[in-house]
């Protein structure tokens, strides 16, 4: 993996990674998750960029000012979470999660990130499947606790189609970049992490922001698992 912002083919999907939870399922983190949104390179700026920049200008008053998902929860008003799920209903991209939680069975010696890596490529090729590109680009916002974790699972990340080789890169990008393709997978994975722990407290139904972000969207755009069990060769 390489860190920094790729140059990108218009003809690459690009798909933008974030977190949730603790990758270790450490006391008070009972989720961890991987996902964000991909969008073919070339309509990133019109389906994600822009649009964000007008959500940006919505909630702060400047389409410079970054959204973070975990403080915008705490104190935004009715409008301002009108505004980002709006957002989500209308942008036709691409939304994918996996999550592992301390509900779920882990047999054998196959720990949260490498079960998580296998969940997350399968959602990239379930979007893939729909999607006519050269190559793909996977760019993780990049963190110093689990970067060496996440490189470790995905350097062995292949794609063929017809027998042959797509090219897959991928990367860590720094949050201090504010791309908003970041922020967006920030909070795809902020929901994706409530409806997490929603189930583990035995609640049912969909979080408010989960039914924003994953409801509604033609089903080629979407790809989500909560991993029940977990078996290395499964």
């Amino acid at each position: 993996m390489t860190a920094g912002a790729p140059t990108i083919a218009d003809q690459s999907l690009v798909v933008f990674v974030d977190d949730t939870g603790h990758e270790a399922l450490v006391s008070g983190h009972p989720v961890y998750g991987l996902g964000g949104c991909a969008v073919m390179a070339g309509d990133l700026d019109q389906l994600i960029r822009h649009p964000w920049h007008e959500v940006r200008r919505k909630v702060t008053g400047s389409t410079d000012t970054p959204l973070h998902a975990a403080a915008f929860a705490r104190t935004a008003t009715p409008e301002q979470i009108e505004a980002v799920a709006a957002f989500f209903r209308a942008e036709p991209f691409a939304r994918i999660g996996a999550t592992v939680s301390v509900a779920t069975r882990m047999i054998g010696d196959l720990g949260p990130v490498h079960a998580i890596a296998g969940a997350l490529k399968n959602r990239i090729v379930d979007i893939a499947r729909w999607t006519r590109f050269s190559e793909v680009n996977v760019i993780f916002e990049a963190s110093e606790r689990a970067d060496r974790h996440i490189e470790a699972a995905f350097q062995d990340f292949r794609l063929e189609e017809g027998g042959a080789q797509i090219p897959v890169e991928c990367y860590f990008m720094l949050k201090a970049a504010h791309d908003p393709a970041l922020e967006v997978a920030d909070f795809i994975m902020h929901a994706v992490g409530r409806q997490a722990r929603r189930r583990i407290e035995g609640k049912e139904g969909f979080a408010p922001d989960f039914v924003a972000v994953f409801h509604g969207q033609d089903s080629k755009r979407v790809s989500f698992m909560d991993i029940s069990e977990v078996r290395r060769g499964s």
